[in-house]
């Protein structure tokens, strides 16, 4: 029989993410729940009855771990759903961001993520799927990893490799954390490491959602390069396509009473100050690409206050209409484009620094909108 280093290997990993983290807890609680649990016998345990009740103990907790662990998955999904793109969409048609803590975790983990490889696995495990009425009998991920099972056992090996050490990571979080439920009832620990437990137990928690995300990005990536090749497999695009568009923003902070106004350097020419604007992209509404956009070329988070005029723009020698919003910002999260410069200015230095007709007037519309709105708003306060 042949022996497969790499299943080997992954299956020494599902072995020690049980047994591993139930020894060190054993370990840990033995002097407290091992008098409680045998009595008398407990001090008479010697030699080869010791290490029998000690691996016994720690497959059984190690279990029990596991079983525990498979909580975490929940806050993992959790997670997962407000990657950047429904941060987008929240702030796009709710006028919401997340709080500073929870971006700061998402980012973390997902960094720029935005669940376009999970979306398309979905698509094609739907299509797949569709005529036996089975759509919905399986998730994407562990649709994938069958369909890897049947394809390329090689590229599932790489996914198992990822999802072994997630489950490593997943149990040891746990036992971080029970040790920290019980640290303070036990006299003997010193306090002084409850800090070095609580790092540890984010450093795990960090690093089980990271092997977990590497894992189920393996295996969506893997069935979108499996269904490039089988153009049966592959969801018909032509039906998926929409019309080209484009949208942006016209953003606005206040600062000491006065509006000043968001502009950005144009992509290839610096000497160029413009709106924050691009594509559409495929299943986006105009005013998530605005967001988007805002967020992609300068860093701002901003939420939209009002609709404004379409504008006509040439991009690469084609005239297309751009939608745009007036929008507030609400805060900075992560630089994306480091290459552009963006600058606030209060309206009339930003009309003069503006290199285009078409944004002068955007900016002069956006005014008195942004003055009528406020109007509005103080009105109904008053009444």
């Amino acid at each position: 029989m042949n022996l497969d280093p790499q299943k080997f290997f992954i299956g020494l990993m599902d072995f020690f993410s049980i047994l591993l983290p139930g020894a060190l807890l054993t370990w840990l609680m033995m002097g407290e729940v091992g008098p409680v649990v045998l009595g008398d016998r407990y001090v008479k345990l010697d030699g080869a009855q010791a290490w029998a009740a000690f691996l016994f103990a720690s497959y059984l907790f190690g279990h029990l771990i596991f079983l525990l662990g498979s909580w975490l998955d929940e806050f993992y999904d959790w997670a997962r759903r407000y990657t950047l793109n429904t941060q987008i969409t929240l702030l796009a048609r709710r006028g919401r961001l997340l709080p500073w803590p929870a971006r700061a975790l998402i980012w973390l983990v997902f960094k720029r993520e935005r669940n376009l490889a999970v979306e398309r696995a979905s698509k094609i495990k739907r299509q797949a799927l569709g005529p036996i009425q089975a759509q919905d009998a399986v998730n994407t991920f562990q649709w994938g990893k069958a369909l890897l099972n049947a394809e390329s056992p090689a590229s599932l090996a790489v996914v198992q490799r990822f999802e072994a050490d997630s489950k490593f990571f997943r149990c040891f979080t746990v036992v971080l954390l029970l040790l920290l439920i019980a640290w303070p009832w036990q006299h003997q620990w010193p306090l002084a490491g409850i800090p070095v437990v609580l790092a540890l137990l984010l450093l795990a928690l960090w690093r089980y959602m990271e092997q977990r995300y590497k894992a189920t990005n393996q295996a969506y990536w893997s069935v979108i390069t499996f269904a490039a090749k089988d153009s049966k497999a592959a969801p018909d695009m032509a039906t998926e396509a929409r019309n080209p568009s484009h949208a942006g923003g016209v953003v606005f902070h206040l600062r000491g009473g006065t509006a000043e106004y968001l502009l950005v350097e144009a992509t290839n020419d610096p000497a160029q100050w413009v709106l924050p604007k691009g594509h559409v992209e495929e299943g986006e509404e105009p005013r998530e690409t605005a967001v988007r956009e805002v967020y992609e070329e300068t860093g701002v988070w901003a939420h939209i206050v009002h609709d404004l005029e379409a504008a006509t723009w040439s991009v690469d020698g084609a005239v297309v209409t751009t939608r745009f919003f007036l929008m507030q910002a609400d805060g900075r999260g992560l630089r994306e484009d480091k290459n552009r410069e963006h600058v606030w200015l209060p309206l009339q230095e930003a009309i003069a620094k503006a290199s285009h007709i078409e944004t002068r007037e955007l900016l002069q519309t956006a005014e008195q909108r942004r003055s009528h709105v406020a109007k509005t708003s103080m009105t109904a306060n008053r009444t």
